[in-house]
């Protein structure tokens, strides 16, 4: 047990006190938060441009009412609408038309609109730009437009808009989950799917870059023959031992500061980024089963990296065996959607409860829907028996891989290891 503690502290130190270690857990919980909520804020941005656009109007009623409606200003106070009524009898309409074009090609305006004089019965209007993929600029136009054309139409059945608009006032829902301790928070889609979104990723980027540092660090000690020098004093599981826990401990450690870096946000988020308490929700229980799906799936995978590094001698050699393994990973991450939507189909029952694909996925579920305890405890389980069978497989590969050179063995090479003693 000496030996192993030693293996393991020797690793630890290794790592923790690089500088990239200190840099990649400062930066990791600041950039899952940029991915989450940096798009969101970015597209809730108003643009501080006049917005120039003419406006080709057949109908001959609908111009007057859009200027009133697009009202917006900007914070210098003026209009961000800038529209400008185009004549439609100075010249052929395609014409017409063209000139407009031309403008929007040498940058004299930003944007054209052209309502066609049956608005009413098609429902269509063209909208022209240099760019088309501003939806807030879309949006803008469309509902006001929309918006005019519905209230002639309801004018024009002899009702009134005012009545029409009262009526159909949508409803405003309020969600609330529930779960076997009671009642949360109000809850959505955003807050659901951004707070599993971020906890996912931690765990799928620690879960590929601890198990590579193994194999990497086996594939080193190979070709510099170092790992010789320490099968002089240790054995070969004692060296495979050392090497899981003490990389797994330095996830640990940054699970930790994570941790501590989660708790501020969620006690203090609100005060230093309001919308923070929008798209975060944390359970404090959840941090528990963050743990345990990371220490179990992180001996499950180490594992499978350590066979890998034992079995290779280059790193090139490595990416092609790497790939299956870190696939499994991705798996999961392609299923986040559906995941989110319905955690408790049954495809995702079924991937939560398969080790390859459960420290992920049942830990997914427990963060949205609180699935049955018994599912819980039977993925747990399943995982626990799943790692101690890869270990035992993969100690066997370990003890003969890491004292093979040259050329990587065959699969029937690499099963007649298991009959050394």
């Amino acid at each position: 047990m000496n030996k192993i503690w030693a293996l393991i502290k020797r690793e630890y130190k290794e790592t923790v006190f690089k500088k990239s270690f200190i840099f990649i857990t400062l930066l990791t919980p600041l950039l899952m938060i940029a991915m989450g909520v940096v798009p969101s804020l970015i597209m809730q941005l108003k643009s501080e441009d006049v917005v120039k656009t003419n406006v080709i109007d057949h109908t001959g009623y609908i111009f007057n009412d859009l200027e009133k409606a697009l009202n917006d200003t900007l914070s210098t106070g003026e209009k961000q609408f800038n529209l400008v009524k185009v004549p439609t009898k100075t010249m052929h309409s395609e014409d017409l038309l063209n000139s407009q074009k031309k403008l929007i090609q040498d940058n004299s305006i930003d944007a054209l609109v052209v309502i066609p004089a049956n608005v009413s019965d098609s429902g269509k209007v063209n909208f022209f730009a240099m760019s088309v993929s501003d939806y807030v600029l879309n949006k803008s136009f469309r509902n006001a437009i929309g918006k005019i054309v519905i209230d002639r139409r309801i004018k024009k059945s002899g009702l009134d808009p005012d009545i029409i608009q009262e009526l159909s006032r949508p409803l405003v829902m309020t969600t609330t989950k529930i779960t076997k301790q009671g009642e949360e928070s109000e809850t959505g889609f955003q807050s659901e799917y951004f707070s599993t979104f971020i906890l996912i990723m931690i765990l799928y980027m620690t879960l590929i870059m601890y198990g590579s540092t193994i194999m990497r660090s086996i594939i080193q000690e190979k070709s510099s023959r170092i790992i010789e020098v320490l099968l002089g004093s240790t054995n070969p599981f004692q060296l495979m031992a050392g090497k899981i826990i003490g990389h797994g401990s330095v996830g640990m450690t940054q699970y930790i500061i994570w941790a501590l870096f989660g708790i501020a946000m969620v006690l203090y988020g609100g005060n230093v980024l309001p919308i923070s308490t929008k798209y975060f929700n944390f359970q404090p229980g959840i941090f528990i089963y963050f743990v345990i799906f990371y220490l179990l799936g992180y001996l499950f995978y180490s594992a499978l990296f350590t066979a890998i590094g034992s079995i290779v001698n280059t790193d090139q050699e490595a990416q092609q065996l790497i790939f299956p393994v870190i696939m499994f990973l991705i798996v999961p991450l392609m299923m986040l959607g559906m995941l989110v939507k319905s955690p408790n189909s049954s495809i995702i029952t079924i991937m939560s409860m398969i080790p390859f694909f459960s420290p992920i996925m049942m830990f997914g579920r427990i963060n949205i829907s609180n699935p049955p305890f018994i599912e819980i405890a039977g993925s747990i389980l399943i995982l626990i028996f799943s790692t101690i069978a890869v270990i035992w497989i993969v100690s066997k590969i370990f003890r003969v891989g890491i004292l093979m050179y040259g050329k990587r063995p065959t699969f029937p090479e690499i099963i007649k290891w298991f009959s050394y003693k």
